[in-house]
């Protein structure tokens, strides 16, 4: 059923699906979810699932594969209203906090169980679901390289830095329960990040 065109109500199931996947994911982590328990957060059962995907490896990868286009196709959307280079990558730690933060379950998932799934990245070498969330932001840097707005610098770094430092905080800020304000934290990481660390005249 995953190569071919799916009705408005099998769409609508299979969106349940993921929502459901994500949570039990983001709750239990990979190796621990059961797809029972998928099915029953999703309400249908358990054979339903695997109409629309192969096994539980293939509904992660899935899932990470449609948290990131999602994401990436508003970010770039919000980011063409700006008009320099700079202000797409200052304008970046803006929408990327909200666009992770919307729903915790997204942000811890995303944030924590990539990063703590080594059996899994291993038994799929090739899958790299941020590649193309990292190269975008990767450009963002570069452009505002070759405009003056930042010193030249390792793209790649940067851009490792900038993602895992907001996703932390993400994560975090999901965790303790929004017991501090991400808003804020956020500005400064950007200030610090864009503006580093000596003192200002």
């Amino acid at each position: 059923m995953c190569d071919t065109v799916l009705s408005d109500k099998q769409i609508q199931k299979r969106a349940a699906i993921v929502n459901a996947a994500i949570e039990v994911f983001a709750q239990y982590g990979f190796h621990e979810a059961k797809i029972a328990q998928i099915a029953a957060q999703a309400n249908v059962g358990d054979g339903t699932i695997y109409l629309y995907f192969k096994n539980k490896e293939d509904l992660l990868i899935k899932v990470f594969e449609e948290i990131i286009t999602k994401r990436l196709d508003q970010l770039q959307s919000l980011l063409d209203n700006e008009q320099t280079a700079m202000d797409k990558l200052v304008s970046f730690f803006n929408h990327h906090v909200a666009l992770f933060s919307d729903q915790p379950f997204v942000a811890r998932l995303m944030a924590v169980e990539l990063r703590q799934s080594p059996e899994f990245l291993e038994r799929y070498p090739t899958y790299q679901p941020l590649r193309r969330y990292l190269g975008f932001l990767e450009t963002l840097i570069n452009d505002a390289i070759a405009e003056g707005s930042i010193r030249p610098i390792d793209t790649k770094s940067l851009s490792f830095l900038i993602f895992g430092t907001m996703n932390f905080v993400i994560t975090e800020w999901s965790l303790s329960h929004q017991t501090f304000s991400l808003n804020e934290t956020k500005n400064t990481i950007a200030d610090i990040v864009l503006h580093g660390l000596l003192p200002r005249s």
